[in-house]
């Protein structure tokens, strides 16, 4: 898993999410900001889904997450399918939406 300090803001690789974006601060800010209400959503779910549910939910965050250059929640995602997944990792998954959001905020105040 990769590391995290909870200080850290540094949760997006920019160079990754430039490339997906064709540089456009506008849209990365509009995905990113979508991305953070599918993390919210998907914690909500995530409190009372079933092995089944939890795997699926994992699954789809995996995928945006590393199509957007998020490898902290990608991470978690992975760690999330497996069978023998915790509570520890929805709280870290919570954590680093938090940050997300922060970081997510400072973008949309300064697009470009």
């Amino acid at each position: 898993m990769t590391q995290m300090n909870d200080s850290r803001t540094d949760l997006i690789d920019g160079r990754h999410l430039d490339r997906q974006t064709m540089g456009d601060p506008r849209l990365a800010a509009e995905l990113l900001g979508m991305f953070v209400v599918q993390l919210d959503a998907a914690l909500r779910e995530l409190a009372d889904a079933g092995p089944q549910r939890r795997i699926a939910i994992a699954h789809a965050l995996k995928g945006t997450a590393r199509s957007l250059g998020i490898p902290a929640v990608a991470d978690c995602a992975v760690a999330l399918e497996s069978p023998l997944a915790d509570r520890t990792i929805v709280d870290r998954l919570s954590r680093i939406t938090a940050l997300l959001r922060e970081e997510v905020g400072r973008r949309e105040s300064h697009p470009g």
